[in-house]
């Protein structure tokens, strides 16, 4: 929408939100300004099918989409908008009342108040969900709704022969994903999902619908490459488009007796003379668990490469050929849709924690920090239904290098070589647990940083996406130069710093 455009519609809100807050007492504001039931009245009013009080069943259902149920918070009401017109008018009451809110798209985020909120206004993208084919700048894009989850993008794509750079998680969402860099099968070659945005649609907390791209706003556009929702409210992402073409992969599940051939797998998967990481066609995503009744280690990995072919290639090849397997369903050729269908086994029954941290990519420092984590997760009290993890996300030299080609707030530089970016994670089911377990993960990620830098292994990186309660990304961004550029940004496109103050969220700048 072109500002002289905006302008116009910006006078009809204002006008609107006048004639209901002065029209009628009961949205007249108090002496000590609005209230939460002040603001959800005036939204019950302009949008009285898209917004859901509790005690109603569709607040029950909208407020239970999250991945983690201790991300589960109470919000005063629950406002869906459909369009960047409805998210203008949201903002522009929510700004006006001081109010709280919290923005949700896939609710994946293992953080209670990064997606959610106790007392405040949650948007909810539920009917963000469009998506149609169109052009931006002259690259075929599709234009994505900010309220979808990949699997529902990738599966549309593939009945029009197309796909795109996305997650690697059937249910994750695509804004949280996205704007904090996003890891996707095809990073070698293609960067950060981010940088596979041609532009995007947001509302700004003055009000402006922008699409924002490399040529409009480019500062902006740089900076939402990674600045997750420290800007504005996502409303639809650009999203170049390919051919789709058959693939090979699938999930390996690795009983107790073979873990310690996957770690063999993990380690030389990450050698930089003749490892798996080398071949650009290739992603691994191997996880290695600890189970906390059954004091058990397993683990399971998700096997891609991008070719049409039938037998593993040998960069797969030392995960696929592990003995004494549980279960593999590694196969090919295959579409990309079915392959991403099977990541899709992970309910939101549970209550999680993440734990970033990074090291060089060595097989060293593989073993490093298997073996940190071996020692610490074995002295963990036993807790039904509990479980911690290890994942080991590779991330090659040309991987950073495309990235770098690109251009984006996360700025990983290429002189520092490859990287591995480790997700820690626990799942469990008693509240009881919460602290405990924070705790651990806590002193689980000192531990592995103490000895990575004693054996000069340590990259100095927190992936956003997998990052935890109380870690700070952006200081790492850029090696420490994009954070000071990324706040003047801020400050020029949200003046008053709704986004830092009003708006909840895991990671401020």
């Amino acid at each position: 929408m072109a500002r002289s455009t905006f302008d116009n519609f910006k006078s009809l809100t204002v006008l609107c939100l006048s004639v209901l807050l002065a029209g009628n007492s009961v949205y007249a504001a108090p002496p000590g300004g609005y209230s939460y039931n002040g603001s959800c009245s005036t939204l019950s009013t302009i949008f009285p099918k898209r917004v859901s009080l509790p005690g109603s069943s569709n607040y029950a259902l909208q407020n239970a989409e999250y991945w983690d149920e201790a991300a589960v918070l109470s919000p005063a009401c629950i406002s869906v908008p459909s369009s960047a017109a409805d998210a203008v008018l949201n903002l522009a009451l929510l700004v006006k009342n001081n109010q709280s809110f919290a923005m949700r798209s896939g609710g994946h985020t293992p953080i209670p108040g990064a997606a959610g909120t106790n007392g405040g206004v949650l948007l909810a993208g539920d009917n963000l969900t469009d998506i149609s084919l169109t052009n931006l700048d002259g690259v075929p894009v599709a234009k994505v709704g900010s309220g979808l989850r990949w699997i529902e993008v990738y599966s549309w794509l593939a009945d029009r022969n197309l796909t795109t750079i996305g997650g690697r998680y059937a249910t994750v969402g695509v804004t949280g994903s996205s704007t904090g860099g996003g890891i996707s099968y095809y990073r070698s070659i293609h960067g950060w999902i981010a940088d596979n945005i041609v532009g995007f649609e947001v509302v700004t907390a003055s009000g402006e619908i922008l699409l924002v791209t490399a040529n409009q706003y480019p500062d902006l556009y740089w900076a939402l490459k990674g600045g997750s929702g420290n800007f504005a409210y996502f409303v639809h992402f650009y999203l170049k488009t390919w051919p789709s073409v058959p693939i090979y992969g699938g999930n390996v599940v690795t009983d107790a007796s073979s873990v310690d051939a996957l770690v063999d797998a993990c380690a030389s998967f990450a050698d930089q003379k003749e490892g798996g990481m080398l071949d650009p066609l290739a992603a691994v995503n191997p996880t290695i668990q600890y189970t906390l009744d059954s004091r058990q280690f397993s683990g399971f990995t998700n096997v891609f490469y991008n070719a049409s072919v039938s037998e593993a290639p040998a960069s797969v090849k030392n995960f696929t050929t592990i003995p004494a397997l549980g279960n593999s369903s590694v196969t090919g050729p295959r579409t990309f849709v079915s392959f991403v269908n099977e990541t899709a086994i992970f309910g939101n029954d549970f209550r999680r924690l993440f734990r970033a941290t990074s090291v060089k990519s060595t097989p060293e420092a593989v073993r490093l920090i298997q073996s940190v984590f071996d020692d610490q997760a074995t002295q963990l009290k036993n807790i039904v239904n509990g479980s911690v993890t290890v994942t080991y996300q590779y991330m090659s030299e040309a991987f950073v290098q495309a990235a770098h080609v690109s251009g984006d707030a996360i700025d990983l530089q290429p002189a520092d070589g490859p990287l591995i970016a480790i997700l820690l994670a626990s799942a469990w089911q008693t509240p009881g647990d919460d602290a405990y377990l924070l705790s651990f993960m806590t002193s689980l990620v000192e531990a592995m940083d103490a000895a990575s830098k004693a054996a000069d292994l340590y990259y100095p990186f927190i992936f956003l996406n997998d990052a935890g309660i109380g870690q700070q990304p952006f200081p790492f961004y850029g090696a420490g130069k994009s954070l000071p550029k990324m706040k003047q940004i801020a400050k020029k496109y949200d003046p008053l710093g709704v986004f830092q103050t009003l708006a909840a969220g895991a990671f401020k700048l």
